[in-house]
C-alpha cells in the first residue's frame, strides 16, 4: 500500500500538463457544490435574520414550533436530493479517475464522462446503493455518532467496487447489498488510514473557501484523483477476479 505522500506526488504527476482535462470533467459539480453552498447560506442567513429580528420566537410558542418541525423535515428532504446529485456528479468524476489512474492516459471527452452515471448502466444502481448505506449509517448513527462515521468509511468503496465488478463482468448472482460487505471487508484495518488522508486535505478545503469557492476547480480533482489512487492501490489487482 503507498504512502500519503506517494498518492499525492503520483496525483499530481498525473495531473501534470493535463489540469485542463481535469478541470473540465470536475467543473459540473465544482460549480454544484459552489452554488449549494451559497444558497443553503443564504437560506441560513435568511432564517436566522427572520427568527431573531422579524418574528422572535417565544417560549412555548406552539406555531413557532410547529414550523420548527416542517422545516426540519424539508431540511431533511432537501439534504437528500442535494447529496444524491452530488453523489451522482462526483461518481462520475471518480469512475473516470479509476480508468484514468490505472491507464495513466488522460480522460477522452471528459465533459461526456462527467455525466456518466446519470446513465441506464448506472443510474438505478448507484440509487439503490446510495439509499441501502445512507439508511445503514443511520442506524449505526443511531447507537452514537462515532459508530456512524465508522461505518462511512467502511462503505466509502462501495460504488468503486460495484464499477470494477461489473466491468469484469459481474457475478449475477450478486446483491446490492454484496457490494456494500466487500466495501467493508476491503476497508478492513484501512478506515483510520483513509481518515487520515481526506483530513490531510483540510487546508485545502480551508483555502478554496476563502477563495469563495474558485480554488475548487483545482483542489478537487487534485483531492478526487488522490483518493482514487487509493482506492486503485488498496485494491490491487483483486478486482479482476470480482467478476467470477
Amino acid at each position: 500500500m503507498k504512502t500519503r505522500k506517494q498518492l499525492k506526488a503520483e496525483s499530481r504527476e498525473l495531473l501534470a500538463g493535463n489540469w485542463l482535462t481535469a478541470i473540465e470533467l470536475n467543473i459540473v459539480p465544482v460549480i454544484f457544490q459552489v452554488i449549494t453552498g451559497v444558497i443553503i447560506t443564504g437560506v441560513l442567513a435568511g432564517l436566522t435574520y427572520y427568527f431573531t429580528r422579524v418574528n422572535p420566537v417565544l417560549p412555548g410558542d406552539f406555531s413557532a414550533e410547529v414550523g420548527s418541525n416542517s422545516n426540519g423535515s424539508a431540511n431533511s428532504g432537501q439534504s437528500f436530493i442535494g447529496d444524491l446529485i452530488t453523489t451522482y456528479l462526483l461518481l462520475s468524476v471518480d469512475f473516470a479517475f479509476i480508468d484514468w489512474v490505472r491507464t495513466k492516459v488522460p480522460t477522452k471527452a471528459p465533459f461526456k464522462k462527467a455525466f456518466q452515471t446519470i446513465s441506464g448502466k448506472y443510474i438505478l444502481p448507484v440509487f439503490v446503493l446510495y439509499v441501502i448505506q445512507r439508511v445503514l449509517i443511520f442506524l449505526w448513527s443511531l447507537l452514537l455518532v462515532v459508530p456512524g462515521i465508522i461505518k462511512t468509511f467502511s462503505y466509502s468503496q462501495t460504488y468503486y467496487i460495484y464499477k470494477d465488478a461489473k466491468e469484469q463482468g459481474g457475478n449475477t448472482d450478486r446483491s446490492y447489498f454484496d457490494y456494500v460487505t466487500m466495501s467493508r471487508q476491503l476497508m478492513d484495518g484501512h478506515k483510520w488510514e483513509l481518515f487520515v488522508l481526506r483530513l490531510s486535505f483540510l487546508g485545502w478545503d480551508i483555502l478554496g473557501v476563502l477563495t469563495a469557492g474558485i480554488g475548487f476547480i483545482w483542489i478537487t480533482p487534485y483531492k478526487q484523483m488522490t483518493y482514487m489512487n487509493y482506492y486503485v492501490s488498496l485494491v490491487g489487482d483483486r478486482y479482476h477476479e470480482w467478476g467470477k
